[in-house]
């Protein structure tokens, strides 16, 4: 017989009920079964009943980790920071898109079924979510690393723009869609207006010069 696998710590189980539970909840909200979701972990219908309280109360779980941060924060210290600074926002800006749009899926099909997916409330609600912004901003600045120098803003209010921007991008209600990591990062470093051509920058080179030797010209008479 082969060797058994090691039971999973409780905080582990927990941990892997809800990775089960999060698209089974996507695809046909609360009127998943507890049945359907064991299948998908691997386990006894039972053994749900010994991590959660209800369905309901594993349904709260899965909303509270859909707002948890730390998976981001873990996915964006992988990315290679031999890149260009250009190419590790772009990867960034990917895997927050993928987290948004995961949330925003959730809420959808939850409120749908009548059971409106909304974060934590209250006062140790809100002082979490200051401080899982806080790390979410600090692995960005972390991100830029020494390339800072080169923005002309702080690096934390840089950050504040690129977080609006990809929010939007993926908002169902504001129409982003077709936005890719790659054009927020060049719209937000490089701005939205047209880029001088070659020829037009030579162009705009020799009216300023003729204009600086008129205006000497003038001062000589």
């Amino acid at each position: 017989m082969p060797p058994r696998a090691p039971a999973l710590s409780p905080d582990d189980r927990r941990a892997s009920i809800i990775a089960a539970t999060i698209p089974l909840l996507r695809e046909k909200g609360t009127t998943v079964s507890t049945k359907e979701i064991a299948k998908a972990a691997g386990i006894a219908e039972g053994t749900i009943f010994r991590v959660f309280e209800s369905k309901h109360d594993l349904i709260h779980a899965c909303v509270h980790d859909a707002f948890d941060n730390s998976t981001i924060i873990g996915e964006l210290a992988t990315i290679d920071r031999a890149l260009a600074m250009r190419d590790r926002l772009a990867a960034a800006v990917a895997i927050m898109q993928t987290h948004l749009e995961g949330v925003f899926a959730l809420m959808t099909v939850l409120h749908s079924s009548g059971e409106p997916l909304k974060p934590p409330t209250g006062r140790d609600a809100f002082q979490r979510r200051q401080q899982a912004t806080a790390e979410l901003d600090a692995a960005f600045v972390d991100l830029i690393g020494p390339d800072e120098h080169q923005l002309r803003v702080p690096a934390t209010t840089f950050i504040g723009y690129l977080r609006m921007l990809t929010l939007s991008s993926v908002h169902p209600m504001l129409d982003g869609n077709n936005s890719t990591p790659e054009q927020l990062v060049d719209v937000l470093l490089e701005g939205a207006l047209r880029r001088p051509t070659t020829k037009a920058t030579k162009n705009a080179e020799a009216t300023k010069n003729a204009r600086a030797t008129s205006t000497t010209t003038r001062r000589k008479k």
